[in-house]
C-alpha cells in the first residue's frame, strides 16, 4: 500500500492504519529524536503526541505522497519547541550528527516547503490574475496604494475594491491559509 493510500486510510478514520504507520515509523522516528534531544523520555512523549495530534486532526490534513517525511519534520518541530520552551538545550559535540542531521534537516524542510507552497499556490492560483497582481503587488513588493493603483493603471478607489475582493477571497479560505501560516513560524 503506497503511503497516499495508507494516509487516507488515517484520514478517513481507519484506526489500524495509524497503528501501522506507528509500529512502521517508531524505529526511525525514535533514532532521529534520540539525536535532538538525548532525553528518552521526552521523545517518546513527543512521538505520542504527534500520532495524537495526527488522529485528533485528521479530518483537517492533507493528503503527502511521504509519510516518513511529515512525521520527522512534525517530531523535529514538537521536540525544538519542547527544548525552547523548557530552557533545555543541549549542545551538540558528535561530528556525524550534524553531517547526518544536516542532510536529513534539508530533506525533511524541502519536502515541508513544497508542500506549503503548493498549498498556498492554489489557493492564490483561484484568484483572476489582476487580483493576484494586487497583492503580489502590495504584500510581496511592499508598495503602498498609490504606487499599486499607478502601475495597474487604476483609480484609488478602484484599488481598494480590487485589493478587497482578493482578500475576501483569502479570508474565505482562512481556514487553510492559518495551516500555512503556521508551519511558516514553526519552522
Amino acid at each position: 500500500m503506497s503511503d497516499k493510500e495508507l494516509w487516507t486510510k488515517v484520514v478517513e478514520g481507519d484506526k489500524n492504519a495509524l497503528a501501522h504507520i506507528y509500529d512502521m515509523h517508531f524505529p526511525t522516528l525514535y533514532r532521529y529524536g534520540m539525536k535532538l534531544s538525548k532525553d528518552d523520555e521526552l521523545v517518546k512523549d513527543c512521538i505520542h503526541d504527534l500520532f495524537v495530534t495526527v488522529w485528533y486532526s485528521k479530518e483537517r490534513l492533507s493528503i503527502t505522497d511521504s509519510i516518513k517525511y511529515y512525521l520527522l519534520a512534525s517530531l523535529k518541530r514538537l521536540i525544538t519547541n519542547h527544548l525552547q520552551k523548557s530552557q533545555l538545550n543541549q549542545s551538540f559535540t558528535n561530528d556525524d550528527y550534524f553531517a547526518e542531521a544536516s542532510y536529513e534537516s534539508e530533506l525533511i524542510n524541502h519536502q515541508v516547503k513544497q508542500e506549503r507552497n503548493r498549498k498556498l499556490a492554489a489557493i492564490v492560483n483561484e484568484l483572476p490574475p489582476r487580483q493576484r497582481e494586487i497583492l503580489y503587488l502590495r504584500y510581496y513588493e511592499g508598495l503602498d496604494t498609490n504606487a499599486t493603483a499607478h502601475i495597474m493603471s487604476l483609480s484609488i478607489n478602484s484599488t481598494y475594491v480590487l485589493l478587497s475582493k482578493a482578500l475576501q477571497h483569502l479570508k474565505k479560505h482562512s481556514d487553510k491559509l492559518i495551516i500555512i501560516i503556521l508551519s511558516l513560524l514553526i519552522h
